[in-house]
């Protein structure tokens, strides 16, 4: 024993600091709100408890009803796109009733294997890394932090990925498969790591990880039961793509989807100081940014495929650039490329300056941002552009234009609303701004309208000013997701409707999530008079 902690001293000792933050983080986190861990624990839960969770999971309302009869009424929670691998991978937690403790649990096991991924990255790379994993606590202090108190999953993801590509690389390609293939069901992004594997040629491994996440993943719809992932597959995400609600208004994502829209999307509710409203052109420059990234990316692989390692740090950073979210918890993937940075041949002056922009990437204070004019809004988005830059100058290649045509020709499927007429909405909202996460009912309260909603309060009655003199629930129905009015249908968006209700004999006020996220709604309403 004594031989091995001398041997290992220097590691031991870089490492320390990160395990001393830690501590401390994990110590703060058993007092702090359940947060995103909320949305791994319940969805276990309503899996193992429910014989229809696609009913709850999918229906924001019905999900957070049922988190407040389990007497977690300071919860509020929203499941999103997120992967229904989770309601298995997290099922283990549920043996315990008490949320709070398994989120303490998964906490230090998520912890744990962090600390073991950054020790044996540094055992990899060796002492050239020493002062950047004794720094790793003061630069990526916020993202450490967050994923601490809010009990994300980007320690395992990190530790998934950098372990499958530690054991590819010694040709241990069925472990280091299996544990890239639990890293994609879980978060689903991280299938793009899969590319350096095809770029470096290891089939085998590309293989077998096809193989072991096919395998994972009929088990685990084997336990959940079928009608979970059909509705997840067939119904959420056709619907999430074709209603365009994959990607908000809401700038924290500190994304180019999220800054494009918000520039170029006008809406008098979610994004009423749009400085444009062109959607097609909203489009057509995402095409174009994301297609040049593609671009790069590729040309950078080709030239460097001889480093299996080189070419993930490469799509990690590729990922940050054309995400439409990157959380400030996932900042901690960037630890990847800064182990190529501080190998490489970049000057040193180069080097202190990517460091300055790491520093602020990580700990820039988000929510401070708000109030600020939309271009500063978006700081952490710009400050990510040019850590890009400074990591793809590195490498001291030309890239190629001939896979900068090939990343447009790639992403040109997914991006031909461009060449497409947008249809005129001839609905209004009934609320003149957006003041809660959602709206989940309406109804007349004596002659006036008042409408339920989910906000950082919980669920609150609000009275309007409008007044309802007749209220008629029966005249109107959904049928294949549109408004019908005897027998004429009309509407023909994809967005999600509920209740339709004729106002006054002249407006039919209706629930829907168009251009928000999928499932959280607000009221509009049609004018059948004129």
């Amino acid at each position: 024993m004594k031989n091995i902690i001398e041997k290992n001293k220097i590691s031991l000792v870089s490492i320390l600091p990160l395990l001393l933050l830690l501590s401390f983080l994990f110590w703060k986190s058993l007092s702090f709100p359940l947060h995103d861990f909320a949305n791994s624990y319940f969805p276990a839960h309503i899996v193992t408890n429910s014989n229809t969770p696609e009913t709850i999971l999918f229906d924001i309302y019905e999900y957070n009803s049922y988190i407040w009869d389990l007497g977690y009424n300071e919860v509020l929670a929203d499941f999103y796109l997120n992967s229904p691998f989770n309601t298995v991978a997290f099922y283990p937690f549920t043996f315990t009733q008490d949320a709070y403790l398994a989120k303490s649990i998964f906490n230090f096991l998520s912890s744990l294997l962090f600390l073991l991924a950054i020790y044996n990255l540094f055992k990899r790379f060796g002492k050239n890394t020493l002062w950047f994993v004794i720094l790793i606590p003061f630069i990526f202090y916020v993202p450490l932090r967050n994923q601490m108190l809010f009990g994300q999953t980007y320690f395992l993801i990190f530790a998934l990925v950098v372990f499958s590509f530690l054991l590819i690389e010694k040709n241990k390609n069925s472990s280091g498969g299996l544990l890239l293939a639990l890293a994609a069901l879980l978060k689903v992004f991280p299938v793009a790591y899969g590319i350096p594997l095809l770029f470096k040629k290891k089939w085998k491994a590309v293989f077998l990880a096809t193989i072991i996440g096919l395998v994972i993943l009929s088990l685990s719809i084997w336990i959940t039961g079928t009608n979970l992932w059909e509705t997840y597959f067939f119904e959420v995400l056709p619907n999430a793509i074709k209603n365009k609600s994959t990607v908000s208004f809401q700038y924290n994502s500190q994304s180019i989807d999220v800054f494009l829209k918000t520039i170029f999307v006008q809406d008098a509710y979610y994004n009423p100081t749009a400085i444009f409203s062109n959607e097609q052109l909203y489009v057509f420059i995402k095409w174009l940014f994301k297609s040049i990234i593609i671009g790069i990316a590729i040309s950078l692989s080709f030239s460097n495929k001889k480093s299996l390692f080189t070419l993930l740090c490469i799509w990690v950073v590729t990922l940050f650039l054309i995400q439409s979210r990157t959380a400030t918890y996932a900042q901690i993937l960037w630890i990847i490329p800064v182990l190529y940075i501080l190998n490489c041949s970049l000057s040193k002056l180069n080097k202190i300056i990517f460091f300055i922009v790491l520093f602020l990437v990580c700990n820039l204070p988000i929510s401070s941002l708000e109030s600020l004019p939309v271009f500063f809004k978006f700081s952490r988005l710009w400050l990510t552009i040019i850590l890009a830059v400074l990591f793809y100058a590195s490498f001291h290649k030309r890239i190629s234009y001939k896979y900068i045509a090939l990343g447009f020709l790639i992403l040109l499927p997914t991006h031909l609303d461009m060449f497409s007429k947008v249809d005129k909405d001839v609905s209004r909202y009934v609320l003149e701004s957006k003041d809660y996460f959602m709206i989940f009912d309406f109804a007349k309260d004596g002659n006036q309208l008042t409408y339920d909603a989910l906000g950082k309060k919980g669920k609150e009655t609000k009275k309007t000013d409008i007044l309802v003199s007749k209220f008629d629930s029966e005249s109107c129905k959904i049928e294949n997701n549109q408004i019908m009015l005897n027998g004429k249908q009309l509407t023909e968006d994809a967005s999600l409707k509920k209740k339709p209700v004729l106002i006054n004999d002249c407006e039919i006020y209706y629930l829907t999530d168009s251009r928000s996220r999928r499932g959280a709604f607000t009221i509009k309403k049609l004018n059948i008079c004129n």
